[in-house]
């Protein structure tokens, strides 16, 4: 009797938090629009049709709804990522852009993958190949195979890399019959950093990676020698957040059970000021490829000719995919330190004009690099970059589409022929959440928006899957970075049904793009924008057919020097280990 009494109070405390949290849910009365965390518009409560209810859209997107509204969303998604982390699975800093990215291999994007270079080459082989080479492997003596029943369904087993599966085949006859058991290895342990140099109240992020195709060995432990020297902490977007906290030095451990070690050597130094003449600001520079300047933050930018030559050979591949009459281009975005005067700082940072400069001597004869560096340099006393945020504002990416347009003979439309608002005036961006420097929370911006004039739409594919519509391309929705092209999305779509429509463009970026794809309106009759980072589909089986006049790269300097991108492009058209 004990027992049903406690059963009946278990269960009607249980039916009382769900109750309560569905009722909470439907009552909210301010339901977000946009997810900041993963810089994307929400989905909104889809319109009820006979035609919707009949082909299971609607309820589709009531699904996405209720899933993108959800009461503590976003809190519930830094949760999600928190315990992912603990199991090691690393997340690419919510998507954006400006810090190296790493991959799951455990290299840094300074290191181009070994194999890398092979995998592209065969790639191009392969383009190369007549297309009629297949049909020579197809001679009658192998249908009788395709009729064979259970005993050669285990050849879809071939697929799990291991030398296992390719000798017990060899050996006998039962392998056959029977799926290759996969033989689990693990390798090592390694860090994204074997040192650390911090200056007090700044911090960073380590990434550990196991070398295994164990699925189940996930588990890191991490520790620091003296937690009065730095902190740490589990990051929502993956990896330890590691913060100095007083002058001295201690050693960051990474522990995979009694298998492997591996450490980090962090220094933690008082804040240093770069000398500089009398009445200009200090460079306080923040390990983490960012540094304040006044009253703002400035990503620095780094070069890696390996991987900048990758880059310029994964353009050159979708050159030869796409075929002759599809122009290849490729606009690289320097970053907001390229707006900083002062000769000090100048001193100790890279020269971008320097980078793109030997970037653009890697390009091969077929793909047209854009020099954006100039009319941004040219422009640097106007509002190029935000303060607060990592990315260039649309006034810095328009500069960029300038020289785009003048490379491939289109004419520029004056900045003064948009429709300019600004949506915004007290922005505050990603670079307190990167920094975790309190002296960035009082940094804040303007949204400043340039609408082109002639009449179009947008349509945007999410990640859920769902579509939305748009009547611009500069959402009025949204006040923040998310307002161009509603942000980071698998696909989308714009028309502008006063240009050609034969006159197509294909847009690959990261989020820089975002800003720079409004004004592409200008000229072309559909825009087709992929970020490849959310995108799970071939791009080149996609549009093969479209009828493309262009194609473009648009990504930062950083991410241009990073093999993840270039990893990313290639296999979104089918380039992949």
């Amino acid at each position: 009797m004990k027992k049903k009494i406690i059963d009946i109070v278990s269960l009607a405390v249980v039916g009382a938090v769900v109750g309560g949290i569905a009722v909470a849910n439907l009552a909210q009365p301010d339901r977000p629009t946009v997810s900041e965390m993963e810089n994307r518009e929400l989905a909104e409560v889809p319109e009820f049709t006979a035609d919707s209810l009949k082909d299971g859209s609607y309820f589709k997107g009531l699904s996405a709804f209720v899933s993108d509204t959800f009461l503590c969303r976003d809190r519930l998604v830094s949760l999600s990522k928190k315990m992912d982390t603990l199991k090691g699975i690393d997340y690419k800093l919510g998507g954006e852009d400006s810090f190296v990215l790493l991959d799951g291999s455990g290299k840094t994007e300074e290191t181009l993958a070994s194999g890398a270079e092979d995998l592209l080459d065969k790639a191009f082989e392969n383009l190369n190949k007549p297309e009629t080479e297949p049909v020579e492997t197809e001679p009658t003596e192998t249908e009788p195979v395709e009729t064979e029943s259970a005993e050669t369904e285990p050849a879809e087993t071939e697929p799990v890399e291991t030398e296992s599966a390719e000798t017990e085949s060899a050996e006998t006859e039962s392998a056959e019959t029977e799926p290759a058991e996969t033989e689990y290895y693990i390798n090592g342990l390694t860090l994204s950093k074997s040192s650390v140099k911090l200056t007090v109240g700044s911090g960073t992020v380590v990434h550990a990676y196991l070398d295994t195709n164990d699925p189940m060995a996930k588990n890191v432990k991490w520790s620091v020698s003296d937690p009065e020297v730095a902190s740490i902490a589990i990051n929502p977007s993956g990896g330890i957040d590691v913060k100095g906290l007083s002058e001295g030095s201690c050693t960051l451990k990474c522990r995979y059970e009694d298998l492997f070690s591996v450490t980090c050597e962090i220094t933690v130094t008082a804040i240093k000021e770069v000398t500089t003449t009398q009445n200009e600001p200090a460079a306080d520079f923040l390990t983490n490829g960012m540094f304040i300047y006044g009253d703002a933050v400035h990503t620095q930018a780094f070069y890696s000719a390996a991987n900048a030559g990758y880059y310029a050979k994964t353009a050159a591949y979708y050159k030869s995919l796409f075929g002759e009459d599809v122009r290849m281009n490729v606009v690289v975005a320097p970053v907001s330190s390229v707006v900083v005067e002062n000769e000090a700082v100048k001193s100790t940072i890279a020269d971008q004009r320097v980078i793109l400069d030997d970037m653009a001597a890697l390009m091969p004869s077929g793909v047209n690099f854009v020099d954006a560096y100039t009319p941004i340099y040219e422009h640097r006393d106007e509002y190029l970059y935000f303060k607060s945020d990592h990315h260039w504002t649309q006034r810095g990416a328009y500069y960029a589409y300038t020289a785009f347009a003048e490379s491939v003979g289109l004419t520029p439309t004056p900045l003064s022929d948009f429709d300019f608002t600004i949506r915004n005036d007290s922005y505050s961006g990603s670079m307190y959440m990167y920094t975790q420097d309190e002296r960035v929370k009082s940094f804040t911006d303007e949204i400043e928006v340039f609408v082109s004039r002639k009449p179009h739409t947008m349509t945007v594919t999410g990640a859920n899957g769902a579509t939305y519509n748009y009547a611009s391309a500069v959402a009025e929705s949204n006040n923040t970075y998310v307002t161009f092209i509603a942000g980071d999305n698998p696909y989308t779509v714009i028309n502008v049904p006063e240009n050609p429509q034969d006159f197509n463009v294909l847009v690959l970026k990261d989020s820089f793009g975002n800003a720079f794809v409004p004004f592409l309106c200008e000229h072309y009759g559909n825009i087709i924008v992929v970020d490849v980072r959310y995108s799970a589909f071939n791009i080149y089986e996609h549009l093969k057919d479209y009828g493309l006049s262009d194609i473009i790269f648009v990504n930062n300097i950083q991410a241009a020097n990073s093999y993840s991108w270039s990893k990313m492009y290639l296999s979104a058209v089918g380039v992949s280990e």
